[in-house]
């Protein structure tokens, strides 16, 4: 989908969400406010805090001490009454053990020292290189650290158990080396047809100056400029933009190893980053590649193990990861991602809970992207990503759709906005012609049959509306928003027990999916169970709890029920994020 641009914010400052800008989930209209402070992780054990320790070389020296009982060497007679020549040579031998005990006494010494100095300076290393613990909780800390101390960049590769656990040698994408790819055959074999991954031979060092792609140089740099995360699936939800706001040291001292309240790492999906830093004069990519200004749209990318982004698709781009790795997912336009778009999973849990069903004929292309590789999508190819150890990547995509079906889709998403004031029902009317010429073209895609199922219930034509949504969920059982969609029509036409029969089946199929709550609360709000609606509500403010409708609606649902004591606790909740709201505007 075709991503819209965020604000400027490059000045310093402490983590603010960029969720006060009232923007809308599409389908939904309700509101998106952050509290501050609420994704803030514990302040111990920061990561990448850039601070070095330092020991002094042999503070801890071992203290070698003489004994006490000394020879002397004067010549005077012994109190013994030995004779002079005894005495000499008792004098002899007395100044040869000194010279012994001095001797052993500086080698001792020497010993001290060379061994104070080996722990000092394994102390100094070890606190230089790990003094940032490790993201992924797993068995394999150890060796993670261990293989931070060979990385200069200070990035961390991916452990053992994230390999296990999102690795794969598959890969069924065209690899090709940059100096055998030709501009001619590039354009020949791959524009706008199938997806290839570009290799060099000196890795991203032939396309980009990695050193200043390193966590201390963008440290250094930016260390205070504003960035924006998000989950993978919320930066889907709002065209392609991360919608909580920090500064770059915050989020990869801190945030970048927190999660979400579904779990989900937060994940810099940045759009005016790379622009406004001098990055962009970094790179030289090949003449395929070559970048244009008012023509290429940039974002910069970063996140740890397991981050990544939903399914989505847009115009033509090319992404380059400088360090780290990342696992492609992939589907032509004609093939829809099981799951659907819309997205109603986290790429998280389109791994765990779809993908591992998936028949060969709806499996999609994939491969591992490596650092240095430069993977590029045609326009219109559905993608989504699991990152693979601290990823950093730069993506380059065309502003403008080239093809006659993206042409359509960019003109759906911009309809309201190139139609200012148009009346809601010529806006609809609108997108149902859209939509029908999007499905002539494309008689497979379960992403249009929903949205035209969508526009049609709108209208009020419910029946078709139902029809095509149908079609949709047939050809897609795990398309979950379609699934809610069709109980939204029921609920439509009084149709109850059908309505939350789907209800209660999509809440199995993804617990953790606020709309669900929302839709499911506000059914039960309406057919007056009140306090079944405020076990609804509290579970959506679980999985939301920056979203104030849900505070809202609970508390409205704990009045009905006669909860007055947890209407008034709702009520200071709702008070305390409208202030912050206020505060963010």
């Amino acid at each position: 989908m075709p991503f819209a641009p965020t604000l400027k914010l490059r000045s310093t400052g402490s983590r603010l969400s960029a969720r006060g800008r009232n923007g809308s989930t599409p389908g939904t209209g309700h509101q998106q406010i952050f509290p501050s402070g609420a994704r803030r992780s514990s302040d111990t054990g920061l990561l990448y805090n850039g601070e070095e320790t330092s020991l002094t070389m042999g503070s801890k020296k071992k203290q070698t001490s003489r004994s006490n009982g000394t020879v002397s060497q004067n010549g005077t007679k012994m109190s013994n009454g030995v004779s002079g020549e005894r005495k000499r040579r008792k004098n002899e031998d007395s100044t040869m053990v000194t010279k012994t005990v001095q001797m052993s006494a500086f080698i001792v010494i020497i010993i001290a020292f060379v061994i104070m100095y080996r722990t000092d300076f394994s102390s100094v290393s070890s606190s230089g290189q790990n003094s940032s613990p490790s993201l992924d909780s797993s068995q394999d800390s150890k060796a993670s650290q261990n293989s931070i101390q060979t990385d200069s960049t200070n990035w961390r590769p991916a452990s053992k158990e994230a390999r296990k656990l999102y690795g794969s040698t598959k890969c069924t994408v065209d690899r090709r080396d940059a100096s055998d790819l030709t501009v001619k055959e590039f354009e020949k074999e791959y524009r706008f047809k199938k997806p290839v991954i570009v290799r060099f031979p000196n890795g991203a060092k032939d396309w980009t100056n990695p050193k200043k792609w390193s966590l201390s140089s963008l440290k250094q740099e930016y260390g205070q400029w504003y960035v924006l995360s998000g989950n993978s699936l919320e930066i889907v939800r709002k065209g392609g933009n991360g919608d909580v706001q920090s500064s770059f040291t915050e989020f990869v001292d801190s945030l970048m190893q927190d999660k979400d309240e579904i779990g989900e790492p937060f994940y810099i999906f940045d759009r005016m980053f790379y622009n406004d830093s001098s990055l962009p004069r970094t790179l030289k990519p090949p003449k395929y590649f070559e970048i244009k200004d008012g023509i290429d749209d940039s974002i910069f990318f970063l996140g740890a193990s397991s981050s990544g982004v939903s399914f989505h698709k847009h115009a033509d781009a090319w992404n380059g990861v400088i360090y780290g790795q990342k696992r492609w997912f992939l589907y032509p336009t004609t093939h829809t991602p099981p799951g659907g778009v819309y997205p109603g999973f986290t790429q998280m849990e389109w791994y765990s809970k779809v993908y591992p069903s998936l028949t060969e004929d709806h499996a999609p292309m994939e491969c591992v992207q490596e650092a240095g590789e430069i993977l590029y999508l045609p326009e219109g190819t559905y993608h989504g990503t699991i990152n693979l150890g601290d990823t950093v990547a730069i993506g380059i995509q065309k502003k403008l759709a080239a093809t006659e079906t993206e042409k359509l889709f960019y003109k759906e998403l911009n309809l309201e906005r190139a139609a200012p004031g148009a009346n809601r029902d010529k806006l609809l009317q609108e997108r149902i012609k859209i939509f029908k010429k999007l499905h002539k073209l494309l008689p497979d895609n379960t992403e249009v049959m929903m949205k035209l199922g969508q526009a049609l219930a709108d209208s009020g034509q419910i029946q078709d509306g139902m029809k095509f949504t149908q079609l949709a969920i047939d050809k897609d059982p795990h398309f979950l928003i379609a699934h809610l969609n069709k109980a939204k029509m029921h609920i439509q036409i009084n149709e109850k027990q059908k309505a939350e029969e789907i209800l209660k089946f999509t809440l199995k199929m993804n617990p953790k999916l606020w709309d669900i709550h929302a839709t499911y609360g506000d059914f039960l709000m309406n057919n007056q169970r009140f306090k079944e609606a405020v076990h609804m509500y509290k579970k959506g403010t679980e999985v939301k709890p920056d979203l104030l409708p849900f505070w809202a609606n609970l508390r409205n649902a704990q009045q009905q029920s006669g909860d007055i004591q947890g209407a008034r606790e709702t009520n200071l909740v709702i008070e305390r994020l409208h202030k912050e709201q206020q505060s963010r505007q």
